[in-house]
């Protein structure tokens, strides 16, 4: 699937995105599960984005988890990002954007997490977009990646939505490592029956 395709759903879906089952059933577990990997990973953060925030809920969480700390969010689709914006309360420090993840409008060695969840199956060139993370992400700081195993009853959700990039663990270490980069740590998220994993990325010694 393109990703104008996926770009075209995602618009659609917009208005009712943050109503959908799914959030509860497994947006909300994984979006828990980074959020506590994160605490961990990197106490004090001056700096988070979300690569393919949607409608801004990770980041919601993540000013409350991380007062004072810059939140930036882009996303592909200009319906996510109209929807993140109007849910956005006055004086927050969120602030989103329409980008790419291949494509990233910041500079060199930005942020201290960069979180993608659920949305690295849909960039389009994925080696390219690794390289823009490992790019902004600040000397010691932790990407992290969760994402599908597509096995069980995340292959029946994977057949649903079309979801067709999930690349073998090889595959990723051989992006990441291009892009200086490697797997530092792994959780499983909880209660979806191991089909889905937060890796905590950083960069190679």
């Amino acid at each position: 699937m393109s990703q104008h395709r996926d770009v075209d759903r995602f618009d659609r879906w917009a208005e009712s995105y943050d109503r959908h089952w799914m959030q509860r059933r497994i947006f909300e577990p994984v979006q828990r599960t980074v959020l506590e990997v994160a605490s961990l990973e990197i106490a004090r953060p001056a700096a988070i984005l979300d690569v393919g925030c949607g409608t801004g809920r990770l980041l919601r969480s993540a000013e409350a988890r991380f007062p004072g700390t810059r939140l930036e969010g882009v996303d592909a689709a200009p319906e996510m990002v109209r929807q993140a914006e109007a849910s956005i309360p006055a004086g927050s420090a969120v602030h989103v954007r329409q980008a790419v993840a291949e494509q990233l409008p910041f500079p060199n060695d930005q942020f201290d997490l960069v979180f993608s969840t659920l949305t690295f199956h849909h960039w389009r060139d994925q080696a390219r977009a690794v390289a823009e993370v490992g790019r902004v992400l600040a000397p010691g700081g932790r990407w992290l990646l969760a994402d599908f195993v597509a096995n069980g009853f995340m292959k029946f959700v994977r057949w649903l939505f079309r979801m067709k990039r999930f690349p073998a663990r090889r595959q990723l270490g051989v992006m990441l490592s291009a892009a200086n980069l490697e797997i530092v740590g792994e959780r499983q998220v909880p209660g979806l029956g191991g089909q889905v994993t937060v890796l905590a990325i950083g960069e190679r010694p």
